[in-house]
């Protein structure tokens, strides 16, 4: 299979290096303080762990505070530590990283003028004086930089300025953390957040946003190591003390009175103007908006207690109005008395138009033996009984009323395994005859290939996003109305006007005059493989062996997948492994223009295929 990937041998031998720092630690490292396994990780926020050692420290909270807005000024150069974005070497910035954290000690190494570092250099290897990290706060800093470059790096890219592979398909894009200046903190408008705000955000993730909730994924000294490593790209966290914590008292109850006072304040300090006056984000000036970076702002629906990215609970929605989210144009309300602030939360939630969505963002999901005869039909009697895991998942691009969980169950017979997904969607939207300019609805199933494992040491599975160089994926697409589509005429109009590798897998109809090329004959799934973005390929069609069959009625669509467990060749997912399965879902919505890279998606579950009976009751 062609890899189109293309990687700076720099950055791929820092890589390398960086390895062999992370093989260090888990030599010299006592056992539990970097623990990263498969288990699901428990973090109480209320009681966070205490920090380790090594971590950056804040500049001196003595210091004057700086002057607001400063932090969105451009930094004064710094002579040869001045770091170039467009071509960064990590392993400069490394060393510049520990020539702060090291308390001047260079092990040697020449790191003060651009000095080649041979501790980070591939190759350069003296036997007769054998380098280790030589302390805590090198060791920290190697292992947050080791998780960052696995789990982060996609779209916050490598030098933290949110310019990774990933941002072409993102909206909004990811955060540049290099001015430090971050949304979600306990502390005023225009300080620095502590370093439990960071811990929140890293684990909790960004509702309606493509960042993750990484809760499940990392340990507490994991999280605490990622946190490190954020605040190595911004300076303003060793010369500036974070802003004092701004404590939320206890949220007096709501009553009519609070929740009409709560309106007047919304009409008087216009919220309107960006929220509108319905919530949902269609203020007058919603579509000017821009944040610090000069892009643009999706203005969120604040009806919808899925949407609001830094917490639905009354004392969330509090500390937000009270810290405002720095970087954007939502301003802080600091200055409203308490009791008008929590008025504002009072009329806010007062205008919740729907539940809190429950899902697993991270979890083990189960394909269960049944002994019958297995087929693509979503009625079918063998579903009543299986479990069902409801899945959480997130927007590539930003949305109003996005598919927010989709709900899995999955058999087996020993011979065939069959997949079922459910997902809200209140239109149908499929094959339209003599029509190419309607985008129809989809699911996918994503499966890792090869002997992958989720967070474990050397963090060895694909990225979830199709995979990435040298860590391929199989993927099964599934197209509302494919039926149809196969049936129209050659000179359907192609719905994108263009022709690209990821639009012609998943945008527009396969009657179109590239569709020539359609592998999948009269199957309704396309299976495919990646090895990342704008590396789509379709398996030849002798290989074609997902079968699939999908129903929509009352605004939910029905979807099975079935194929044989044994394999066609070597870009088949195996299924009749007994270690865990890796495998990841996207959903695309016709009537949000859904194509490409425009989806909602979940990160990697653990599929157990089971090899016994067994009867577990789902909903």
């Amino acid at each position: 299979m062609k890899r189109f990937i293309k990687g700076g041998s720099g950055f791929w031998q820092t890589v390398t290096a960086l390895g062999m720092i992370a093989a260090f630690l888990v030599f010299f490292t006592p056992a539990g303080v970097f623990s990263h396994g498969e288990q699901k990780h428990e973090h109480d926020l209320e009681n966070l762990p205490e920090k380790p050692e090594g971590m950056i420290q804040f500049g001196n909270e003595d210091k004057e505070a700086p002057t607001p807005g400063s932090e969105y000024a451009d930094p004064a150069p710094k002579g040869e530590m001045k770091m170039d974005h467009g071509g960064h070497d990590m392993g400069h910035d490394m060393g510049h990283d520990m020539q702060h954290d090291m308390g001047g000690h260079d092990m040697g190494h020449d790191m003060h003028g651009g000095g080649k570092d041979s501790f980070l250099t591939r190759g350069e290897h003296d036997l007769s004086n054998i380098q280790q990290p030589q302390t805590k706060s090198q060791a920290l800093m190697a292992r947050g930089r080791n998780i960052y470059l696995h789990m982060c790096v996609f779209c916050h890219g490598k030098d933290g300025n949110g310019g990774g592979e990933a941002v072409d398909y993102l909206y909004p894009w990811p955060r540049d953390f290099r001015k430090g200046i971050f949304k979600f903190r306990s502390t005023p408008t225009g300080t620095l957040p502590r370093d439990e705000d960071l811990y929140r955000t890293i684990i909790k993730g960004v509702p309606n946003t493509s960042m993750p909730a990484w809760e499940a994924a990392l340990s507490p000294q994991d999280t605490w190591a990622l946190v490190n490593m954020i605040k190595s790209f911004s300076d303003r966290f060793r010369e500036e003390p974070p802003g004092p914590k701004i404590e939320i008292p206890k949220a007096p109850e709501p009553t009519a009175k609070t929740i009409a006072r709560g309106r007047e304040l919304f009409d008087e300090h216009k919220c309107d103007d960006c929220h509108g006056m319905s919530g949902k984000g269609d203020g007058k000036l919603a579509g000017s908006l821009k944040d610090a970076w000069k892009h643009a702002v999706f203005v969120h629906d604040i009806t919808n207690p899925n949407y609001l990215k830094a917490g639905y609970r009354p004392q969330d929605i509090f500390k937000t109005l009270s810290t405002g989210l720095d970087g954007t144009p939502m301003n802080s309300y600091a200055n409203l008395p308490e009791e008008d602030r929590w008025a504002l939360v009072h009329f806010i939630r007062s205008r919740f138009a729907k539940e809190f969505a429950k899902g697993e963002f991270e979890t083990d999901v189960y394909s269960f033996y049944m002994p019958y005869e297995l087929d693509t039909d979503p009625a079918s009697p063998v579903w009543e009984k299986v479990e069902t895991t409801r899945i959480v998942l997130r927007p590539l691009s930003a949305r109003r009323d996005a598919v927010e969980v989709i709900r899995f169950q999955s058999v087996n017979n020993g011979k065939q395994l069959a997949i079922r997904l459910r997902w809200k969607d209140s239109t149908k939207d499929g094959f339209v005859e003599n029509r190419g300019d309607v985008f129809r609805d989809g699911s996918a199933v994503q499966l890792a290939l090869g002997d992958v494992t989720l967070h474990t040491h050397g963090h060895n599975e694909p990225f979830f996003g199709m995979g990435n160089r040298g860590k391929p994926v199989n993927i099964w697409h599934w197209k509302a109305g494919l039926e149809e589509t196969i049936e129209a005429t050659e000179d359907s109009e192609y719905s994108t006007g263009g022709v690209d590798m990821d639009a012609l897998i998943f945008g527009g109809t396969m009657t179109n005059p590239v569709a020539k090329l359609g592998t999948t004959a009269q199957n309704t799934v396309e299976e495919l493989n990646g090895e990342g973005f704008g590396t789509i390929t379709p398996q030849p069609k002798e290989q074609q062996n997902v079968l699939g069959y999908g129903t929509w009625e009352d605004g939910e669509w029905d979807v099975v997948f079935l194929r044989d467990m044994d394999t066609m060749g070597k870009w088949d997912a195996k299924l009749n492994k007994e270690d865990p399965i890796l495998i990841a879902f996207a959903v695309w919505d016709g009537k949000k223009e859904d194509r490409n890279g425009r989806k909602v998606v979940s990160v990697w579950q653990r599929l157990n295929v089971l090899r016994e009976a067994t009867s577990q009751q789902g909903g």
